[in-house]
């Protein structure tokens, strides 16, 4: 009895050292991509900064719109005037855990990593909208591009810090304002 308690202690001993040295591991990567990020406290400097010049008449009525001819008309509007079905079906289609994560979802990337090691191509990316957001106005549009694990690892990495400087509207807000809807 006294062998076999002192193997699983051994054994416990041995178990909680691999979870420290991959919980330190995890701890060192993750600072160290934090270290390379963009700029992310000042997200909002990054949103565009322009909307459609309106050139009105006396009576208040449009009498020409001056578009910018690569982003056409733009209208910035608070998270209080976008329609709740625009916000909730943009939820539903593309983060249905947005108000429930730390701006990714860890089951979402489980469930793609088993979804392209089981097809052996890259089928599934499980971005949430403030992975998405982080993207689109953070990265170069040559690392948008990229489809590595290293690139993964940076947008889940920023989303999270994003996540702690601004609060889920904020980032919806400037989610649905930035990402174009065709």
């Amino acid at each position: 009895l006294g062998c076999l308690l002192r193997a699983m202690i051994v054994l416990l001993f041995t178990g909680v050292l691999i979870v420290v040295g991959f919980l330190s591991f995890g701890v060192y990567k993750y600072f160290s991509i934090a270290a390379t990020l963009p700029d992310y406290r000042e997200l909002r400097q990054h949103t565009s900064q322009f909307e459609t010049t309106r050139i009105y008449d006396r009576d208040g009525n449009v009498l020409y719109e001056i578009l910018d001819p690569n982003a056409g008309r733009r209208t910035y509007v608070t998270l209080d005037r976008i329609s709740p079905y625009v916000v909730a079906a943009t939820i539903a289609t593309e983060d249905k855990e947005f108000y429930n994560h730390p701006g990714f979802d860890p089951i979402a990337i489980t469930r793609a990593l088993w979804q392209n090691y089981t097809t052996g191509e890259i089928v599934s990316g499980a971005s949430t909208i403030t992975q998405q957001l982080s993207r689109a106005l953070l990265f170069s549009p040559s690392e948008r591009a990229e489809k590595t694990v290293e690139r993964k690892s940076r947008e889940i990495v920023l989303a999270s810090e994003i996540t702690r400087i601004y609060s889920k509207d904020e980032i919806l807000e400037m989610y649905l304002n930035e990402i174009y809807y065709g």
